[in-house]
């Protein structure tokens, strides 16, 4: 009787264990992200993004998931199945929003390439409404 409850005690904190072995990750945790996508389409160049305005990014990536002003300061989210855009713009001397640079995160929030992942997104681009 010890023998199966003993064993049966074991089988059920073995079975409380957490068994996925894929790490947790944060931002600042340095890891290069997986880029993986259905669709990745071509990657285009971050020196090709910065100084974009709204108009243009608007027909490259379609609409953003997200649109976020402060002060001078406006920042873009786009999303594709392999990874997440933002895209940071300023206004200088009350003009049009430029983009001044691009970050790239992959499902997990580990740092991709932005090219890459701006072309995934323009690929899969969300229709502008």
């Amino acid at each position: 009787m010890k023998k199966i409850f003993g064993a049966l005690a074991a089988a059920l904190l073995l079975g409380g264990c957490d068994t996925d072995s894929s790490p947790q990750y944060s931002l600042a945790g340095g890891e290069k992200g997986v880029f993986t996508s259905r669709n990745p389409g071509t990657p285009i160049p971050a020196d090709r993004i910065k100084g974009m305005d709204e108009q243009q990014l608007a027909t490259t990536f379609g609409s953003a998931a997200l649109d976020r002003k402060d002060g001078p300061a406006r920042v873009l989210r786009y999303q594709s199945d392999a990874c997440t855009l933002f895209v940071s713009l300023y206004r200088r001397d009350g003009t049009v929003w430029k983009v001044e640079f691009a970050d790239a995160y992959d499902t997990h929030l580990r740092p991709l390439p932005a090219d890459q992942c701006a072309g995934s997104v323009a690929a899969q681009r969300r229709r502008v409404a």
